[in-house]
Protein backbone atom coordinates (compact mmCIF):
# COMPACT_ATOMS: atom_id res chain seq x y z
CA UNK A 1 0.00 0.00 0.00
CA UNK A 2 1.66 3.27 -0.85
CA UNK A 3 1.81 6.01 1.76
CA UNK A 4 -0.24 9.46 1.29
CA UNK A 5 1.48 11.58 2.90
CA UNK A 6 5.30 10.97 3.12
CA UNK A 7 6.28 14.45 4.05
CA UNK A 8 6.05 15.59 8.07
CA UNK A 9 5.22 18.88 8.18
CA UNK A 10 6.65 21.26 11.06
CA UNK A 11 4.61 23.77 12.98
CA UNK A 12 3.86 26.59 10.45
CA UNK A 13 6.02 25.27 7.85
CA UNK A 14 3.04 24.98 5.42
CA UNK A 15 2.04 28.50 6.16
CA UNK A 16 5.03 29.80 6.22
CA UNK A 17 5.78 28.72 2.93
CA UNK A 18 2.61 29.85 1.44
CA UNK A 19 3.41 33.80 2.69
CA UNK A 20 6.73 33.46 1.26
CA UNK A 21 5.28 32.20 -2.27
CA UNK A 22 3.01 34.97 -2.38
CA UNK A 23 5.91 37.57 -1.25
CA UNK A 24 7.99 36.55 -4.15
CA UNK A 25 5.32 36.88 -6.69
CA UNK A 26 4.42 39.86 -7.97
CA UNK A 27 0.72 40.97 -7.55
CA UNK A 28 -2.57 38.33 -6.86
CA UNK A 29 -1.28 34.75 -7.24
CA UNK A 30 -3.62 32.23 -8.42
CA UNK A 31 -4.82 29.37 -5.93
CA UNK A 32 -4.26 26.82 -8.39
CA UNK A 33 -0.39 28.02 -8.72
CA UNK A 34 0.26 28.15 -5.38
CA UNK A 35 -1.30 24.32 -4.76
CA UNK A 36 1.26 23.51 -7.62
CA UNK A 37 4.17 25.11 -6.14
CA UNK A 38 3.26 23.33 -2.63
CA UNK A 39 2.62 20.15 -4.28
CA UNK A 40 6.31 20.29 -5.86
CA UNK A 41 7.67 21.36 -2.74
CA UNK A 42 5.91 19.34 -0.13
CA UNK A 43 5.80 15.78 -1.76
CA UNK A 44 2.70 15.07 -0.77
CA UNK A 45 0.31 17.69 0.52
CA UNK A 46 -2.93 17.28 -0.46
CA UNK A 47 -5.02 20.50 -2.12
CA UNK A 48 -7.58 20.69 1.26
CA UNK A 49 -4.31 20.94 3.51
CA UNK A 50 -3.67 23.57 1.48
CA UNK A 51 -6.69 25.34 1.24
CA UNK A 52 -7.17 24.81 4.84
CA UNK A 53 -3.68 26.86 5.39
CA UNK A 54 -4.63 29.35 3.06
CA UNK A 55 -8.12 30.30 4.93
CA UNK A 56 -6.30 29.80 8.55
CA UNK A 57 -3.86 32.29 7.23
CA UNK A 58 -6.94 34.74 6.07
CA UNK A 59 -8.45 34.59 9.94
CA UNK A 60 -4.81 35.56 11.13
CA UNK A 61 -4.93 38.97 8.88
CA UNK A 62 -1.97 37.94 7.12
CA UNK A 63 -3.44 37.42 3.33
CA UNK A 64 -6.24 39.02 1.36
CA UNK A 65 -8.30 36.95 -0.46
CA UNK A 66 -9.99 38.07 -3.67
CA UNK A 67 -12.83 36.22 -4.67
CA UNK A 68 -13.23 34.73 -8.38
CA UNK A 69 -15.10 36.47 -10.83
CA UNK A 70 -16.34 36.20 -14.23
CA UNK A 71 -13.85 38.71 -15.67
CA UNK A 72 -10.83 37.09 -14.49
CA UNK A 73 -10.93 33.84 -13.04
CA UNK A 74 -12.85 31.27 -11.60
CA UNK A 75 -10.06 30.53 -8.98
CA UNK A 76 -9.99 32.29 -5.62
CA UNK A 77 -6.60 34.74 -5.90
CA UNK A 78 -4.27 35.31 -2.67
CA UNK A 79 -2.18 38.61 -1.59
CA UNK A 80 -0.19 40.43 0.61
CA UNK A 81 -1.05 44.27 0.11
CA UNK A 82 -0.97 46.30 3.85
CA UNK A 83 1.05 47.28 6.68
CA UNK A 84 -1.33 45.54 8.84
CA UNK A 85 -1.20 42.02 7.16
CA UNK A 86 2.99 42.62 7.14
CA UNK A 87 2.60 43.09 11.32
CA UNK A 88 0.60 40.23 11.28
CA UNK A 89 2.79 37.74 9.44
CA UNK A 90 5.91 39.07 11.90
CA UNK A 91 3.73 38.78 14.82
CA UNK A 92 2.69 35.03 13.88
CA UNK A 93 5.75 33.90 11.65
CA UNK A 94 8.89 35.12 13.39
CA UNK A 95 11.21 33.93 11.38
CA UNK A 96 9.94 34.92 7.82
CA UNK A 97 12.83 37.58 6.36
CA UNK A 98 10.08 40.35 5.87
CA UNK A 99 12.32 42.84 4.98
CA UNK A 100 14.11 40.79 2.39
CA UNK A 101 11.05 40.88 -0.34
CA UNK A 102 11.18 43.24 -2.59
CA UNK A 103 6.86 43.24 -2.25
CA UNK A 104 7.03 43.96 1.59
CA UNK A 105 9.75 46.91 0.91
CA UNK A 106 6.96 47.83 -2.15
CA UNK A 107 4.39 47.93 0.89
CA UNK A 108 6.35 50.23 3.40
CA UNK A 109 7.75 52.75 1.04
CA UNK A 110 4.65 53.46 -0.68
CA UNK A 111 3.13 54.20 2.43
CA UNK A 112 5.41 55.98 4.27
CA UNK A 113 7.30 58.31 2.27
CA UNK A 114 5.77 61.39 1.58
CA UNK A 115 7.99 62.45 -0.98
CA UNK A 116 9.39 60.31 -3.54
CA UNK A 117 12.19 61.25 -5.70
CA UNK A 118 14.14 58.25 -6.92
CA UNK A 119 17.16 58.89 -4.95
CA UNK A 120 15.34 58.59 -1.63
CA UNK A 121 13.14 55.89 -3.02
CA UNK A 122 16.06 53.41 -3.34
CA UNK A 123 17.78 54.68 -0.24
CA UNK A 124 14.88 53.60 2.14
CA UNK A 125 14.20 50.17 0.36
CA UNK A 126 18.41 49.67 1.14
CA UNK A 127 17.61 51.13 4.93
CA UNK A 128 14.52 48.37 4.98
CA UNK A 129 16.49 45.76 3.05
CA UNK A 130 19.53 45.45 5.96
CA UNK A 131 18.05 46.84 9.23
CA UNK A 132 15.22 44.34 10.62
CA UNK A 133 14.29 46.92 13.64
CA UNK A 134 13.95 49.60 10.96
CA UNK A 135 11.27 47.48 8.93
CA UNK A 136 9.76 46.60 12.16
CA UNK A 137 9.55 49.77 13.38
CA UNK A 138 7.78 51.22 9.59
CA UNK A 139 5.18 48.31 10.05
CA UNK A 140 4.12 48.68 13.08
CA UNK A 141 3.76 52.35 13.17
CA UNK A 142 1.54 54.95 11.43
CA UNK A 143 2.50 57.38 9.03
CA UNK A 144 1.65 60.14 11.73
CA UNK A 145 3.31 58.89 14.78
CA UNK A 146 6.29 57.57 12.20
CA UNK A 147 6.72 61.52 11.38
CA UNK A 148 5.88 62.76 14.82
CA UNK A 149 8.82 60.68 16.64
CA UNK A 150 11.41 61.46 14.19
CA UNK A 151 10.28 65.39 14.41
CA UNK A 152 10.75 64.85 17.75
CA UNK A 153 14.66 62.93 17.75
CA UNK A 154 15.35 65.68 15.13
CA UNK A 155 14.28 68.62 17.35
CA UNK A 156 16.49 67.50 20.39
CA UNK A 157 19.23 66.31 18.76
CA UNK A 158 20.92 67.62 15.51
CA UNK A 159 18.39 70.56 14.70
CA UNK A 160 17.97 71.69 18.09
CA UNK A 161 19.59 75.38 17.42
CA UNK A 162 17.83 75.28 14.15
CA UNK A 163 14.45 74.05 16.17
CA UNK A 164 14.94 76.62 18.30
CA UNK A 165 14.62 79.33 16.03
CA UNK A 166 11.92 78.29 13.84
CA UNK A 167 10.55 78.54 16.88
CA UNK A 168 10.86 82.22 17.63
CA UNK A 169 9.62 82.78 13.82
CA UNK A 170 6.10 80.84 14.69
CA UNK A 171 5.89 82.64 18.16
CA UNK A 172 6.63 85.88 16.11
CA UNK A 173 3.46 85.06 13.42
CA UNK A 174 1.52 83.77 15.77
CA UNK A 175 1.58 86.85 18.37
CA UNK A 176 1.22 89.15 14.64
CA UNK A 177 -1.60 87.37 13.75
CA UNK A 178 -3.34 87.25 17.17
CA UNK A 179 -2.68 91.25 17.97
CA UNK A 180 -3.27 91.86 14.35
CA UNK A 181 -6.70 90.50 13.63
CA UNK A 182 -8.04 88.17 16.65
CA UNK A 183 -7.80 91.11 19.19
CA UNK A 184 -8.35 93.87 17.00
CA UNK A 185 -12.19 94.40 17.25
CA UNK A 186 -11.90 97.21 15.04
CA UNK A 187 -10.89 95.58 11.94
CA UNK A 188 -13.11 93.03 12.30
CA UNK A 189 -15.88 95.18 12.62
CA UNK A 190 -15.18 96.88 9.58
CA UNK A 191 -14.92 93.44 7.78
CA UNK A 192 -18.08 92.54 9.06
CA UNK A 193 -19.66 95.30 7.99
CA UNK A 194 -17.83 94.96 4.51
CA UNK A 195 -19.02 91.95 3.86
CA UNK A 196 -20.77 89.99 6.25
CA UNK A 197 -24.29 91.91 6.83
CA UNK A 198 -25.98 92.15 3.62
CA UNK A 199 -24.70 88.59 3.16
CA UNK A 200 -26.53 86.84 6.21
CA UNK A 201 -30.19 85.70 5.53
CA UNK A 202 -31.14 85.67 9.09
CA UNK A 203 -30.47 88.46 12.04
CA UNK A 204 -27.98 85.85 14.00
CA UNK A 205 -25.36 88.13 15.18
CA UNK A 206 -27.00 91.23 14.08
CA UNK A 207 -25.03 93.07 16.79
CA UNK A 208 -21.59 91.37 16.10
CA UNK A 209 -19.47 93.11 18.99
CA UNK A 210 -19.99 90.70 21.40
CA UNK A 211 -19.63 87.96 19.30
CA UNK A 212 -16.18 89.43 18.06
CA UNK A 213 -14.66 90.50 20.91
CA UNK A 214 -15.10 86.55 21.99
CA UNK A 215 -12.71 85.75 19.09
CA UNK A 216 -9.43 83.78 20.06
CA UNK A 217 -6.87 81.67 18.71
CA UNK A 218 -5.36 79.10 20.76
CA UNK A 219 -1.11 78.21 19.70
CA UNK A 220 -2.62 74.28 19.59
CA UNK A 221 -5.32 75.61 16.71
CA UNK A 222 -2.44 77.82 14.85
CA UNK A 223 -0.08 75.08 14.73
CA UNK A 224 -2.73 73.09 13.07
CA UNK A 225 -3.30 75.72 10.87
CA UNK A 226 0.37 75.76 9.98
CA UNK A 227 0.65 72.11 9.31
CA UNK A 228 -2.48 72.29 6.68
CA UNK A 229 -0.59 74.85 4.85
CA UNK A 230 3.01 74.24 4.66
CA UNK A 231 5.22 72.16 2.63
CA UNK A 232 5.36 74.11 -0.55
CA UNK A 233 7.78 72.95 -2.57
CA UNK A 234 7.80 75.59 -5.61
CA UNK A 235 11.10 76.78 -7.36
CA UNK A 236 10.04 80.33 -6.74
CA UNK A 237 11.74 83.14 -4.96
CA UNK A 238 11.57 83.71 -1.25
CA UNK A 239 9.14 86.52 -1.60
CA UNK A 240 6.52 84.65 -3.98
CA UNK A 241 6.62 81.52 -1.80
CA UNK A 242 6.23 83.64 1.12
CA UNK A 243 3.14 85.73 -0.37
CA UNK A 244 1.62 82.27 -1.49
CA UNK A 245 2.13 80.79 2.36
CA UNK A 246 0.43 84.25 3.98
CA UNK A 247 -2.45 84.21 1.59
CA UNK A 248 -2.75 80.43 2.45
CA UNK A 249 -2.63 81.51 6.23
CA UNK A 250 -5.18 83.95 5.63
CA UNK A 251 -7.61 82.09 4.29
CA UNK A 252 -7.62 80.06 7.13
CA UNK A 253 -7.84 82.69 9.62
CA UNK A 254 -10.52 83.93 7.02
CA UNK A 255 -12.96 80.83 7.77
CA UNK A 256 -11.36 80.32 11.23
CA UNK A 257 -13.42 83.59 12.46
CA UNK A 258 -16.36 83.41 10.43
CA UNK A 259 -17.13 79.90 9.79
CA UNK A 260 -20.36 79.78 11.50
CA UNK A 261 -21.55 82.52 9.42
CA UNK A 262 -20.07 81.01 6.22
CA UNK A 263 -21.92 77.63 7.13
CA UNK A 264 -25.00 79.57 7.61
CA UNK A 265 -24.45 81.26 3.96
CA UNK A 266 -23.67 77.59 2.60
CA UNK A 267 -26.03 75.73 4.84
CA UNK A 268 -29.06 78.06 1.66
CA UNK A 269 -28.81 76.13 -1.73
CA UNK A 270 -28.50 79.27 -3.99
CA UNK A 271 -25.85 80.69 -1.59
CA UNK A 272 -22.74 78.24 -1.22
CA UNK A 273 -20.64 80.25 -4.43
CA UNK A 274 -21.57 83.36 -1.94
CA UNK A 275 -19.74 81.70 0.63
CA UNK A 276 -17.08 80.85 -1.02
CA UNK A 277 -16.12 84.27 -2.66
CA UNK A 278 -17.05 86.05 0.69
CA UNK A 279 -13.88 83.81 2.35
CA UNK A 280 -11.93 84.47 -0.14
CA UNK A 281 -12.82 88.52 0.25
CA UNK A 282 -12.18 88.21 3.65
CA UNK A 283 -8.92 86.62 3.36
CA UNK A 284 -7.80 89.40 1.20
CA UNK A 285 -8.27 91.94 3.31
CA UNK A 286 -6.55 90.00 6.19
CA UNK A 287 -3.32 88.97 4.37
CA UNK A 288 -3.94 93.30 3.79
CA UNK A 289 -3.90 93.84 7.35
CA UNK A 290 -0.95 91.13 8.32
CA UNK A 291 1.38 92.21 6.01
CA UNK A 292 1.20 96.06 6.81
CA UNK A 293 4.53 97.28 8.42
CA UNK A 294 7.08 94.57 7.34
CA UNK A 295 5.51 92.13 4.64
CA UNK A 296 9.37 91.05 3.51
CA UNK A 297 10.51 89.75 7.11
CA UNK A 298 6.76 87.78 7.59
CA UNK A 299 7.63 86.53 4.19
CA UNK A 300 11.26 85.39 5.32
CA UNK A 301 10.05 83.66 8.53
CA UNK A 302 7.09 82.07 7.05
CA UNK A 303 9.11 80.53 4.60
CA UNK A 304 11.94 79.23 6.86
CA UNK A 305 9.01 77.75 8.62
CA UNK A 306 8.05 76.00 5.77
CA UNK A 307 11.11 74.85 4.54
CA UNK A 308 11.99 73.45 7.95
CA UNK A 309 9.07 71.14 7.85
CA UNK A 310 9.67 70.36 4.91
CA UNK A 311 13.27 69.14 5.58
CA UNK A 312 11.89 67.32 8.78
CA UNK A 313 9.78 65.41 7.01
CA UNK A 314 12.23 64.77 3.47
CA UNK A 315 14.48 63.04 6.20
CA UNK A 316 12.51 61.33 8.93
CA UNK A 317 13.24 58.10 7.10
CA UNK A 318 17.22 58.37 7.46
CA UNK A 319 16.68 59.90 11.13
CA UNK A 320 14.63 56.79 12.22
CA UNK A 321 17.19 54.54 10.71
CA UNK A 322 20.39 56.36 12.33
CA UNK A 323 18.02 55.77 15.41
CA UNK A 324 17.44 52.12 14.88
CA UNK A 325 21.32 51.19 14.12
CA UNK A 326 22.39 53.01 17.44
CA UNK A 327 19.84 50.60 19.10
CA UNK A 328 20.66 47.28 17.45
CA UNK A 329 24.78 48.38 18.75
CA UNK A 330 23.36 48.73 22.46
CA UNK A 331 21.20 45.69 21.86
CA UNK A 332 23.60 43.75 19.87
CA UNK A 333 21.72 42.73 17.40
CA UNK A 334 23.33 44.89 14.75
CA UNK A 335 23.67 42.85 11.23
CA UNK A 336 27.38 42.48 9.70
CA UNK A 337 26.05 44.10 6.45
CA UNK A 338 24.36 47.08 8.13
CA UNK A 339 27.76 47.61 10.09
CA UNK A 340 29.13 47.26 6.62
CA UNK A 341 26.84 49.86 4.85
CA UNK A 342 27.07 52.47 7.46
CA UNK A 343 30.59 52.42 7.48
CA UNK A 344 30.50 53.36 4.21
CA UNK A 345 28.08 55.84 4.27
CA UNK A 346 30.12 57.65 6.77
CA UNK A 347 33.51 57.29 4.95
CA UNK A 348 32.13 59.37 2.06
CA UNK A 349 30.91 62.55 2.33
CA UNK A 350 31.01 65.69 0.24
CA UNK A 351 31.31 69.71 1.33
CA UNK A 352 29.45 72.09 0.14
CA UNK A 353 28.57 75.83 0.35
CA UNK A 354 26.16 74.51 3.91
CA UNK A 355 29.22 72.60 5.15
CA UNK A 356 29.87 68.62 5.63
CA UNK A 357 26.55 66.75 4.22
CA UNK A 358 26.40 63.10 4.38
CA UNK A 359 26.82 61.45 1.04
CA UNK A 360 22.55 59.96 0.90
CA UNK A 361 22.41 64.10 1.51
CA UNK A 362 24.66 64.90 -1.46
CA UNK A 363 23.67 61.68 -3.90
CA UNK A 364 19.70 63.06 -3.12
CA UNK A 365 20.58 66.38 -4.08
CA UNK A 366 22.65 65.01 -7.14
CA UNK A 367 19.92 63.18 -8.54
CA UNK A 368 17.73 66.22 -8.91
CA UNK A 369 19.95 68.30 -10.09
CA UNK A 370 19.92 66.99 -13.83
CA UNK A 371 22.63 70.47 -14.58
CA UNK A 372 25.22 68.10 -13.00
CA UNK A 373 28.92 67.97 -14.30
CA UNK A 374 30.53 65.16 -15.42
CA UNK A 375 32.47 64.49 -12.48
CA UNK A 376 29.58 64.67 -10.38
CA UNK A 377 27.35 62.17 -12.59
CA UNK A 378 29.89 59.91 -12.40
CA UNK A 379 30.30 59.76 -8.96
CA UNK A 380 26.20 59.53 -8.24
CA UNK A 381 26.54 56.58 -10.67
CA UNK A 382 29.25 54.33 -8.31
CA UNK A 383 26.56 55.51 -5.68
CA UNK A 384 23.79 53.72 -7.80
CA UNK A 385 26.22 50.70 -8.64
CA UNK A 386 26.70 50.53 -4.94
CA UNK A 387 22.79 50.24 -4.04
CA UNK A 388 22.29 47.88 -6.86
CA UNK A 389 25.17 45.71 -5.58
CA UNK A 390 23.02 45.39 -1.94
CA UNK A 391 19.79 44.84 -3.83
CA UNK A 392 21.42 42.27 -5.86
CA UNK A 393 23.28 40.74 -2.80
CA UNK A 394 20.17 40.28 -0.15
CA UNK A 395 16.65 41.13 -2.03
CA UNK A 396 14.37 38.49 -3.19
CA UNK A 397 12.73 40.28 -6.17
CA UNK A 398 8.98 39.68 -7.05
CA UNK A 399 8.61 37.54 -9.89
CA UNK A 400 5.86 36.51 -12.65
CA UNK A 401 3.40 33.37 -11.37
CA UNK A 402 3.02 31.41 -14.28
Amino acid sequence: MVEKRRYHFNVGEVKSGIIELILGHKGQIGEPFIRRSLQEKYDGIDQGTVNRHLHDLQKLGCLELIPPSKKTTRSNRWNITTLKQLENIRQHFPDIQLNRYEKSLDIVSRYHLRYISPARYIIFRVQLLLSTSFFDLCITNDTKTFYSKASEIYRFGKGFKDDLLIQDYIDDIYTKLTNTIFKNTSFLLSVWDKHMCSSLKTNVHSNPSEYLQTLSLSEKRFQEILKDIFHQSEEISEEMLGRKLVKLLSLKTSHEIFRTSFQEIADEKELPRKALELDFDIADDIFNKIVEGDSQGLYHKIVKINNHQREISYISPFIIFEHCFEDDMLNDTVSEEEKEFIKRKKSSVQKDMEGIISYDEWYIRSKLDTSGDKDTMSKCTDYDDLYDEYFKKYLIPCIEAS
